[in-house]
């Protein structure tokens, strides 16, 4: 049988105001995850991540992102823009897009799997920063593409 430690629930505006502390008092936070939209990298309750600062965003990376009502994303990072970047998890559909780069509160720099610690260098961890993003622009342009040849479609029916 697996020792679980225990898990202390807390609002999630001073859960992740000791996040920032940490932060910025250490440099690290440590994050568990909660929700499937990460899935299969990060898993529901079971996985962790140690984050970092966000001084340098690449594409790939994977942020926690401060939605400004109360509620945080971590999900993979898409595309830059000088304006702005876009983000999806590894289990969604949706993009969103354009989002502030002032609002990213930390970049995973290790993924804590059952006491074992992944780093960010690790072979498996960069070739998913790599393969993920290219394949959600995939699907977002093949949704683009079917969108339209469905419209097509109805005209010509018409």
């Amino acid at each position: 049988m697996r020792d679980y430690a225990t898990v202390r629930t807390m609002p999630a505006a001073q859960y992740f105001a000791l996040v920032r502390q940490s932060l910025q008092d250490t440099g690290q936070a440590y994050v568990r995850v909660t929700g499937a939209s990460m899935r299969p990298l990060l898993r529901h309750r079971r996985d962790g991540v140690i984050l970092g600062r966000p001084e340098t965003l690449r594409r790939g990376d994977i942020v926690l992102f401060d939605r400004g009502d109360g509620r945080y994303a971590l999900h993979r990072v898409i595309r830059l823009r000088p304006t702005g970047f876009d983000m999806a998890g590894d289990h969604q559909r949706n993009v969103e897009t354009d989002l502030p780069y002032a609002q990213v509160v930390g970049v995973v720099t290790a993924v804590d799997r059952g006491g074992r610690r992944i780093s960010r260098s690790n072979f498996f961890f960069q070739l998913l920063a790599f393969l993920l993003p290219r394949l959600a622009e995939l699907r977002i342009n093949v949704r683009k593409a079917l969108t339209a040849g469905r419209s097509l479609l109805k005209r010509g029916r018409a």
